[in-house]
């Protein structure tokens, strides 16, 4: 009786101090893997995982070289055949908001034991501890529907000539450090829940409501970690039409997308990839779409922007779901171009979804009232001139624009 007291004692201390082990072991492996899937390099490393919507679970080996595997047998576990370190990937996590674009990882860790005094006195020869960890990334919603990236740029958000700009719910920042960072002039008007800017706001012959924050902190781009869609060959080369009806499809346009005169395109859910030339609407034309994102890129010398001209119309809205949620339009960060975005459109404009020009400049001449819902623009600059009135509402989720902030933590 006192030999299976003892050995009982023994067993559960030892049991206790392996399934602490585990367990320290597991929340490792899980945050690395997820801060892995975060930065993307999940995608990249030499030995890739957690790749695409809906990734199968995985059994680490002996030996494995994926990050997560790494970090549970760099904490003493996964190293022997006593092992088992699974991977799993919920894309929901119950009581947690978990970006759409990245599902969780699920990290659980087994080891088989074998027993001390117990199993002589007919207690069991081995037992199992097991321990589990999920990381996610979460998603915080961001307070503003307009940043204005240039860190130095005079009139890095710039409203003139009678135009107006009204955000109901969120706010603008400006990153310029400028004296004259954000200017409002010639009767124009800016109105938002909060206008926070780096350098210092002015305004001739125009309001801004509220008073502008100036020396405020610089806002980091956030989408600084989305990964570019990958650039393949040609499916289509300087595409272009004139008077009809058109249907597009997903792929890789080499030399842009031009819609002439009196041409009404649909586009078909998907990545549109423009290599060069742009994407063009011209006056009399329409584009409309849902669930579609353009990735522009080229080179400097053959790299156009978008262009909405002043007697068109167009209706687009970004992906719902995926690595790309929100995102209406992605300019290559490697580009330094003068080809700046253009969002006229006398008759219609609706884009719905963020605006994302890291490196170039947006600009707004709309003739009519033209309003807004889910749209956010993130760009080097922007401007809104010539009797443009926007209205923009919030997006009080984010998912819709992309625009919240994320954040790596154990979620359960």
């Amino acid at each position: 009786m006192i030999i299976g007291a003892l050995g009982l004692g023994i067993d559960v201390g030892q049991m206790y101090a392996q399934r602490q082990m585990a367990q320290a072991a597991a929340d490792a492996a899980a945050q690395a893997g997820i801060m892995s899937m975060l930065n993307g390099t999940n995608i990249t490393a030499a030995h890739p995982f957690g790749i695409g919507t809906s990734p199968a679970s995985y059994t680490c080996t002996t030996t494995d070289g994926i990050t997560p595997c790494v970090y549970a047998r760099n904490n003493g576990f996964g190293g022997s055949a006593a092992d088992t370190v699974t991977l799993s990937y919920p894309a929901t996590v119950t009581g947690v908001t978990l970006v759409p674009s990245i599902p969780a990882l699920a990290v659980s860790v087994q080891r088989s034991l074998k027993t001390g005094l117990i199993r002589f006195v007919g207690g069991p020869a081995t037992t199992t501890i097991t321990a589990k960890a999920t990381a996610g990334v979460t998603g915080t919603h961001l307070p503003y529907c307009i940043l204005a990236l240039n860190p130095s740029a005079q009139n890095a958000f710039q409203v003139s000539l009678l135009a107006s700009v009204a955000l109901h719910n969120c706010g603008i920042q400006v990153n310029s450090n400028s004296s004259s960072a954000m200017t409002v002039s010639l009767l124009s008007s800016v109105s938002a829940t909060v206008v926070d800017v780096v350098g210092n706001a002015s305004s001739f012959l125009g309001s801004i409501t509220p008073t502008p924050v100036t020396g405020v902190a610089v806002m980091g781009d956030p989408f600084a970690s989305l990964q570019a869609p990958t650039v393949g060959t040609c499916d289509f080369t300087n595409y272009s039409v004139g008077f009809g009806t058109f249907t597009l499809n997903p792929g890789t346009y080499c030399g842009g997308i031009n819609l002439g005169a009196s041409a009404q395109a649909t586009f078909n859910s998907g990545i549109y990839v423009v290599n060069g030339g742009g994407v063009t609407v011209s006056d009399g034309s329409s584009a409309t779409g849902t669930g579609v994102m353009f990735y522009l890129t080229g080179t400097n010398s053959t790299y156009r922007s978008a262009t909405v001209a002043a007697l068109s119309s167009a209706a687009l809205t970004a992906p719902s779901s995926g690595p790309y949620t929100g995102v209406l339009f992605f300019q290559d960060r490697s580009i330094t171009s003068s080809s700046g975005a253009f969002f006229g459109g006398a008759a219609s404009v609706q884009l719905n979804g963020s605006l994302y020009f890291p490196t170039t400049n947006v600009s707004f001449a709309i003739a009519n009232a033209s309003t807004f819902i889910n749209t956010a623009i993130v760009a080097n600059e922007i401007s809104f001139s010539t009797f443009v009135t926007s209205t923009f509402y919030d997006d009080p989720t984010g998912l819709k624009t992309g625009l919240f902030s994320k954040s790596v933590a154990l979620v359960q």
